[in-house]
């Protein structure tokens, strides 16, 4: 039989190629192999390409439906090609989001936050995976069964035992069309285990019917690849492998660092004063450099530990994890309440007035607002995310033209306001000190961050480029605060933008904008942890057959929602100081999942000697000390 390396068939014109080519001329296995040509895809929805050159059997890769998932994102454009096109870029970018928005675990009793819990019969620890988002997941699929429900989709499509392809590699459209298949012939669409599939053509059309699956092609993995790990225990796992490069590893944890606690900076350094307020920042920031190091190195002890919760439970167990759930709820009630503040006090400094749009008025408005967002699904809402870093980093550019464009004090760069080298009182050193801990708090999302990448040795590599870029986003953003309005600075540096005369009158809607650009990005998100345990507390992710029952749960779902964020908005209301929010969560909070836990983490699962060992426990001792000084004067003063 001649292939011709310019055919292309469907799937189902392979097949009966294939068999009939098979009755005539009686090939017998290895001749099959041998005359196999190399199936590529890309060709077109539900085609697969045919070339002439043979390939040896157990690297064939096969995509019996992929190519409807190419898009103009995964041309290569400049630097953006091979693994880092934009494609792959925003399904990273998708990837990290999605780790943030499931850092709550709720079931502090499993060891592995990604793994399904192993049962009395010693079975061994099997991970879970979500096909829609292709990644690891709390509740999802058991990757043993996804496998096993793609090879016999393969098996069943070549009707011949030897030509189903020995790989690793697994396409989302294979994969939610053998679930589909699987639940469809066990007559249930729901597993135990598992999230409800939708259920999709397997052969999808190359056109979208909504801009919704427009930016879910776009912002996921077409594909996964499989690799096997020895735990701490010599047990070997099959997990997902890593896909992040480094330069998205970077991209990710900036977008984890550069937050809005760095427009309170201006603030930290008007109370700390010159001479303490900026080594301490520096100092900061190198501290939680090292600490995330130190994370790096104590997740290497057992390759299966991939979140942070992985990580308190191997060191202390389920106490450690409840804490840890605890700690996080505690900080994402935090950070909502301070984009609900951000939100009302820009808005209010442009269009506010004490009679009806106070900022009280603007805090309910906000409800209204942000609401919505919450709905949607999570990569519209990665979209949204990456919009609220341009911001935040435009916020910061604009300050600095701001300074330029105007020629007098306070608010200008050309006459910078006077400015104190030392704090005014120890009560203002103190507050000092959560204020600027607070732009470092990313060490929550870190370990998935490593656990995603495709070289996770690299991980350290990128934490200096990352720590190295933030440092300098904060502190042009603190010291340019400082000097343009010195001892008039507000809560917030963009505050005392918006209410000072003599820039442009594009400056201020500008500025406005960008703000309330922020918390419409991060707000959503922000709650998507605190929504996911609630629905998993009440059991309304589920479906069933009962319609009155499904119908109960949707109800569930949408008073779930819409009463986070009335939390966030009441808490606004009865606190409404932006930098006293973003000191306490810098002191209390910061200090201790950024500092103090990864410490403990690696005397607890590292071997080090004396020293290190000694060097350490300093290092807690000063840091608790800190935290709660810092803590106690938020609350004092």
């Amino acid at each position: 039989m001649v292939w011709d390396a310019t055919d292309v068939y469907d799937n189902e014109q392979l097949v009966a190629k294939l068999a009939a080519n098979q009755r005539a001329q009686n090939f017998n296995d290895n001749e099959i192999v041998s005359k196999i040509p190399t199936l590529r895809s890309g060709v077109g929805s539900g085609g697969i390409s045919l070339t002439s050159e043979p390939e040896p059997y157990d690297t064939v890769s096969i995509s019996l439906n992929a190519g409807g998932r190419q898009s103009f994102l995964d041309a290569p454009i400049g630097s953006f090609r091979g693994p880092n096109s934009l494609h792959n870029f925003a399904s990273s970018f998708t990837r990290a989001q999605s780790y943030a928005a499931s850092k709550l675990d709720s079931e502090i009793h499993r060891q592995r936050s990604f793994f399904h819990r192993e049962d009395e019969n010693g079975a061994e620890p099997d991970e879970l995976f979500d096909p829609e988002l292709m990644i690891p997941s709390q509740r999802g699929e058991r990757l043993s069964t996804v496998v096993h429900d793609v090879n016999v989709a393969r098996n069943n499509l070549f009707s011949y035992d030897s030509f189903a392809p020995i790989t690793d590699v697994f396409y989302q459209d294979d994969i939610l069309s053998a679930l589909n298949n699987s639940r469809s012939r066990a007559g249930s669409s729901v597993v135990a285990q598992g999230i409800p599939i939708p259920q999709r053509r397997m052969y999808p059309s190359p056109s979208f019917s909504s801009i919704r699956s427009s930016l879910s092609m776009a912002t996921t993995a077409s594909h996964v690849n499989l690799k096997k790990i020895e735990d701490k225990d010599g047990n070997v796992v099959t997990v997902l492998a890593g896909q992040s490069t480094a330069p998205q590893t970077i991209f990710n944890s900036i977008n984890v660092l550069i937050g809005v606690g760095l427009l309170a900076l201006p603030v930290g350094f008007l109370k700390a004063g010159w001479v303490i307020g900026v080594p301490m920042l520096l100092v900061c920031g190198l501290a939680t450099f090292w600490t995330a190091s130190l994370l790096s190195k104590s997740m290497d002890t057992d390759p299966t530990l991939m979140t942070y919760a992985d990580l308190g439970y191997a060191s202390y167990g389920s106490a450690a994890k409840l804490l840890i759930s605890l700690v996080f709820s505690v900080d994402l009630v935090g950070a909502g309440v301070s984009l609900i503040v951000l939100f009302s006090d820009s808005l209010y400094a442009l269009l506010g007035d004490d009679e009806v749009w106070t900022k009280t008025n603007f805090k309910i408005l906000s409800f209204f607002v942000l609401t919505p967002f919450t709905f949607m699904p999570l990569p519209v809402l990665s979209i949204f995310s990456l919009l609220g870093i341009i911001s935040t980093i435009s916020i910061t550019g604009l300050v600095f033209v701001c300074g330029l464009l105007k020629a007098s004090s306070p608010g200008s760069l050309l006459t910078v306001m006077p400015t104190n080298l030392w704090p005014d009182s120890w009560s203002d050193l103190l507050l000092a000190i959560g204020i600027l801990m607070a732009p470092f708090g990313g060490h929550a999302i870190f370990p998935n961050l490593k656990s995603d990448m495709r070289h996770p040795y690299k991980f350290t590599g990128t934490l200096k480029v990352t720590y190295l870029i933030t440092l300098i986003t904060d502190f042009t953003m603190g010291v340019l605060g400082f000097l343009m309005f010195g001892f008039y600075c507000k809560d917030e540096v963009t505050n005392n933008l918006l209410f000072t005369p003599g820039y442009p009158s594009f400056i201020y809607p500008l500025i406005s904008g960008l703000i309330c650009m922020v918390p419409i990005a991060k707000t959503p998100l922000n709650a998507k942890p605190i929504i996911a345990t609630l629905d998993s507390m009440f059991h309304t992710n589920t479906i069933s057959e009962n319609q009155l029952g499904n119908a109960v749960r949707t109800v569930g779902r949408f008073l779930i929602r819409v009463g986070v964020n009335a939390v966030f908005v009441g808490l606004a209301i009865v606190f409404p100081e932006f930098d006293k929010i973003i000191g306490i969560l810098g002191a209390s909070i910061c200090f201790l999942v950024c500092i103090i836990l990864p410490c403990l983490f690696y005397l607890k699962l590292v071997r080090i000697g004396g020293l290190e060992k000694s060097m350490v426990l300093l290092v807690i001792a000063v840091s608790s000390g800190l935290a709660i000084t810092g803590t106690w004067a938020v609350i004092a003063f």
